[in-house]
């Protein structure tokens, strides 16, 4: 494995734009939506990302190369959520949008970015974190003590105006 010199930081609202590149790219990967819904998805996710980063729900961390690039980067949600026997917290972490860029993959990048994240979710005081995964992330969340659960999803056709 390449051990590119990689430092990560956390993001801030001057990051948009990256982060929108990360979340489409993400889900174009993963072959997930054509390229006007994913336009569509990026249009509608900006302000979301704008209130989200500056009032604290959404946190991102970047992975960034010697040169300054970004090489990847990941973020974590924080939702209201009721305690439950097994977590006290009334909040819940949920990761999002870890995407590294193709020419930095399977450099440890993902890896990084996660560690940084998971240390930050415990610093904060949360006792779990979920997140969803792609056939490509799958091994490393493993690795990282990630296990399925017993989640399940039911999604709805866009009604008509």
């Amino acid at each position: 494995m390449d051990k590119t010199e990689i430092t990560i930081r956390e993001a801030g609202a001057a990051d948009i734009e990256t982060i929108l590149h990360h979340r489409r790219s993400m889900f174009r990967d993963m072959g997930e939506g054509t390229a006007e819904e994913l336009d569509r998805m990026v249009e509608v996710a900006r302000p979301w990302f704008a209130r989200a980063l500056a009032n604290g729900s959404y946190r991102h961390w970047l992975a960034m190369d010697a040169s300054g690039g970004v090489a990847g980067g990941g973020g974590v949600l924080l939702c209201p959520w009721p305690a439950n026997p097994h977590d006290p917290c009334t909040e819940r972490a949920v990761i999002l949008n870890v995407y590294t860029e193709g020419e930095f993959r399977r450099r440890g990048i993902a890896r990084q970015v996660m560690e940084a994240i998971l240390a930050w979710v415990q610093a904060y005081g949360l006792r779990s974190v979920n997140l969803h995964a792609s056939a490509d992330g799958r091994a490393l969340y493993e690795k990282l003590g990630f296990a399925p659960t017993n989640e399940m999803r039911l999604r709805f056709e866009p009604t008509k105006p």
